[in-house]
């Protein structure tokens, strides 16, 4: 955003300088406009059956899972934009958590919430369980260039299975076992 004119952004997009001005206040707003419009796209999974039923948390959250891979597969350039915007915690910060982020962030909550209180999740931070599925998936996307390159092979991010993946992790952790086994923190506990 820094770098180009609204003159440049004209010429590439082959309008009018005017007609930016006329549309937008500044490049600014013209900056937020596009991302907004990209992340309508995701703010639309909210709309899926899934989320108004009484499903499992399980369920809900592989639904967001899979949608949130979904995606990421389509928004290369988004993702990457965003990754510097929170790096940076620059002026759009905010206003980016505010208007792109926080809807779909308390939702999730009240869906992980509603799992501590049915007893599908253990009781935990949810603001520590959105941050570690949410990186799970975008991490994951991240450094995918640098892991083929290290392992001579692409990572399998092909959507239904690394749905599947995650949320397995997520649930179940690295031992694979379902719901309802003696939590982590126990184990570490009586160790």
């Amino acid at each position: 955003m820094d770098g180009a004119t609204v003159r440049e952004v004209a010429l590439c997009a082959k309008v009018n300088n005017a007609m930016i001005y006329y549309h937008f206040k500044d490049k600014v707003e013209l900056y937020r406009s596009v991302l907004s419009d990209s992340f309508t796209a995701f703010d639309r999974i909210w709309d899926d059956e899934i989320f108004k039923t009484r499903a499992s948390v399980r369920l809900k959250i592989g639904k967001y899972v899979e949608e949130l891979i979904r995606f990421q597969h389509g928004n290369e350039e988004l993702r990457r934009i965003l990754s510097m915007e929170f790096a940076s915690c620059g002026r759009n910060f905010k206003w980016v958590a505010e208007n792109l982020f926080k809807n779909s962030y308390q939702r999730l909550a009240a869906i992980l919430k509603e799992g501590m209180k049915t007893g599908e999740l253990q009781k935990t931070d949810p603001s520590l369980a959105i941050s570690t599925l949410v990186g799970m998936v975008i991490q994951s996307f991240i450094v995918s260039p640098m892991a083929e390159y290290v392992t001579g092979r692409k990572l399998n991010l092909e959507v239904v299975k690394f749905t599947a993946f995650v949320t397995g992790m997520f649930f179940d952790g690295m031992t694979g076992k379902q719901s309802g086994r003696t939590s982590t923190r126990k184990r570490i506990a009586q160790a």
